[in-house]
């Protein structure tokens, strides 16, 4: 038997987990496995929540400028009323939408024509952020934001963003870890936001005036880690050994590297070959590793037969949240006082069918809480307030 008979062979077998295949002259082994992690990249980023607008509740301005995305800006405003996210984008941006589906879910996805946009961090000039354009429904948006303080020395490191707090309906656990971050200094002038012609305030820490800064995040250098994005009724996951380290056991690490940044889902024990899943109650550990971090969250894996034993039912539960370290006092002060920025990952879970027939799977994340991040609203002084927050119709 050539070697292309024997991966035609293979192929038609949806339990066989070793698939040998013809690549650049040499077999590649490829794995089966129900677990997936997505890896991309952000170059800069810039966001603060809205205290006191009835339509917009928060804003982001994002640059992009590596191969995958291509080099543009993008700008998302979160709507009060329904916690959607419209995004607008400059044309030849390359996006997953998926990854903007935060709070209740994705509204305008749009390719703008800005009248300005531009976001400069700089750790000798500092920040500097315009946008100029126009909403889906011909409002008017101005955003300037400028802070001349050198960012040099002054940056945190590795500071996890608590984005998936705020998703009702989740489509995978969303893990936004910022190399460099830091809070704008008051130093610069008062930010203007301005909506349809109406002036709108940030966000606001407590004691924001003693403490000098403002709650308008900057970062360089974010890596985004998607884990287990759902895909329902497909097959499970064929990954290649470059991919997936393997024990006689099982799976050990699946691993995914981009734009020199990496992130590694590990297992302990190894997770089992899906060949021997069925009929089988089995459970371990699991944790995610982003970049040098040996652990930003964690939890375990269980293994049990249902309907009868023909499938079996595959759940991660996150059990140990954000765990930061060596943060700047200001930083550790805020992550103390509004534990959501710690202890939000803690509220999902995974759970999956896999079928014995053809592999197919079918999954979801579930939030375990009715939480979406009220306390971080409440000390930022962005939480709905009622009636006096809803727009005049």
């Amino acid at each position: 038997m050539n070697m292309t008979e024997k991966t035609a062979e293979n192929e038609t077998d949806p339990i066989n987990q070793e698939v040998s295949r013809m690549a650049d002259g040499a077999p590649t082994r490829l794995i089966s496995s129900p677990f997936d992690i997505k890896i991309e990249t952000l170059d800069r980023m810039l966001n603060f929540e809205i205290a006191d607008d009835p339509i917009y509740s928060g804003l982001e301005i994002q640059g992009f400028d590596d191969d995958e995305h291509g080099r543009g800006m993008l700008v998302f405003l979160q709507r009060r009323d329904s916690e959607k996210t419209d995004v607008y984008y400059e044309a030849g941006l390359k996006l997953n939408p998926k990854l903007y589906a935060v709070g209740g879910g994705l509204g305008v996805w749009k390719e703008c024509r800005f009248d300005k946009v531009q976001l400069d961090i700089s750790e000798i000039s500092g920040v500097y952020a315009e946008a100029i354009f126009r909403d889906i429904d011909g409002r008017l948006i101005q955003v300037h934001v400028e802070d001349s303080t050198p960012l040099k020395g002054r940056m945190a490191h590795n500071f996890l963003a608590p984005v998936g707090a705020a998703i009702s309906k989740p489509q995978s656990l969303l893990l936004v870890n910022m190399t460099d971050f830091d809070l704008m200094r008051r130093a610069g002038p008062e930010p203007e936001i301005l909506i349809d012609g109406k002036s709108a305030s940030p966000g606001s820490l407590p004691a924001e005036t003693c403490l000098g800064r403002r709650l308008i995040k900057i970062a360089k250098d974010l890596c985004i880690v998607t884990m287990n994005p759902i895909d329902t009724g497909e097959r499970v996951k064929m990954m290649s050994e470059e991919t997936i380290q393997t024990e006689a056991e099982g799976i050990n690490t699946i691993t995914k590297a981009l734009e020199g940044h990496k992130a590694s889902l590990c297992f302990d024990p190894p997770f089992p070959n899906v060949s021997t899943l069925f009929g089988n109650e089995v459970s371990g550990k699991w944790r995610i590793e982003i970049d040098d971090l040996p652990s930003v969250v964690s939890g375990h894996w269980s293994i049990a037969p249902t309907n009868e034993g023909s499938d079996v039912k595959v759940k991660m539960e996150v059990n140990t949240g954000w765990r930061p370290k060596g943060l700047p006092l200001l930083m550790k002060f805020v992550t103390t006082i509004v534990p959501v920025f710690r202890n939000w990952p803690e509220t999902y879970q995974w759970v999956a069918t896999v079928h014995h027939g053809d592999l197919t799977m079918h999954a979801q994340w579930e939030r375990t809480t009715s939480d979406r991040g009220e306390s971080y609203q409440a000390m930022s002084g962005t939480k709905k307030r009622g009636k006096e927050m809803n727009p005049k119709k």
